[in-house]
């Protein structure tokens, strides 16, 4: 018979291991809602849409044992977050502001695990 604890540490691989099986979807999404966002085109919602993805990301990963995933998701919101207080919810990006995203963008995709 197994202890609580043990039966917890069993329903915490099971998330691991599908939250692993989810993350090239994700990876997908964030290179979508970039390229969307770097087009200029649609403006705020991609970028909206990429805070909350890398937001999502930052908590779950790390919980989950992704630790640098969730480091390299963390540090894309924060640039994120920074370019929409710089410009207001609804502005597009600066020439300024897409190479540090980009960056970040780059680095989350490195940081996803490879099978």
């Amino acid at each position: 018979m197994s202890t609580p604890q043990e039966e917890f540490q069993k329903f915490l691989d099971q998330q691991r291991v599908d939250y692993r099986r989810s993350l090239p979807e994700k990876a997908a999404q964030i290179q979508v809602l970039w390229a969307a966002a770097e087009a200029g085109g649609a403006g705020a919602p991609p970028l909206a849409d990429l805070e909350r993805l890398a937001h999502s990301l930052a908590g779950t990963a790390g919980t989950l044992g992704f630790r640098e995933l969730g480091q390299a998701a963390k540090l894309l919101e924060i640039v994120l977050a920074g370019a929409a207080e710089a410009n207001g919810p609804v502005a597009s990006l600066t020439p300024a502001q897409r190479p540090d995203i980009a960056r970040a963008v780059a680095a989350l995709q490195a940081s996803f695990p490879v099978d």
